[in-house]
């Protein structure tokens, strides 16, 4: 019979050859890595920058430098409706049961305050407001430019309460001259209407009492 093979050496490989064989793959894998996290970082701070300039445009283009308003002002409610904050150099008044405010604001605002273009309540300015303060809503167009004649007690406690916080905040600059001009303010539109708009004279009311608004400075 032939003769049995020789049995075969064991095969040690070197750790040396792991190890450079493991270096070679974590370099490739980090390689890769920042191939691909690169352009990424490139791309969003790109993202980023892009954004920041158009935010800076959005607030230059909404930054209009209003005036202070002359006193003894007599406007109609059609010329009224030009200080309503869109043009720069113009005042941004606003008329509460017939009385000019020069509502402008300065400082760190540009002008706009809490009234001028692209603020929270410029819908008011360049309007009669009273009726829409009373009710403590700003959404309802109706409400503007509106005959205050037929509020309730809890509505004309709120709108006294927001006379006092622009009297102590703005100048009173003039009157309306033409109130006969103003609408009749809508009625509620049966009972769920109507405790909408005393649920919303509540909330106002509310606000007052604990300092979210206050009636001075």
């Amino acid at each position: 019979s032939p003769p049995a093979p020789a049995p075969r050496a064991p095969h040690h490989t070197d750790p040396r050859t792991n190890n450079r064989t493991m270096g070679v793959i974590a370099m490739l894998e980090t390689v890769l890595t920042f191939q691909f996290l690169i352009p990424a970082c490139i791309i969003a701070a790109a993202m980023l920058a892009g954004l920041h300039f158009l935010q800076q445009q959005d607030a230059e283009g909404k930054k209009v430098v209003a005036v202070a308003a002359s006193k003894g002002l007599s406007l109609t409610l059609g010329e009224l409706a030009a200080y309503d904050g869109s043009a720069a150099g113009k005042p941004v008044l606003i008329s509460v049961l017939g009385t000019l405010y020069d509502v402008g604001g300065s400082g760190s605002s540009g002008g706009a305050g809490l009234y001028g273009k692209g603020a929270p309540y410029n819908c008011f300015a360049g309007r009669e407001v009273g009726v829409a303060m009373a009710k403590f809503n700003k959404s309802e167009g109706k409400l503007l430019n509106a005959k205050w004649l037929n509020l309730n007690k809890e509505e004309r406690a709120l709108l006294t309460k927001f006379e006092k916080t622009l009297q102590s905040k703005y100048s009173e600059v003039g009157k309306i001259s033409d109130p006969e001009n103003l609408h009749e303010a809508p009625e509620a539109d049966g009972e769920v209407s109507a405790m909408a708009d005393a649920f919303s004279t509540q909330t106002g009311l509310a606000m007052f009492e604990r300092g979210h608004i206050t009636e001075s400075k």
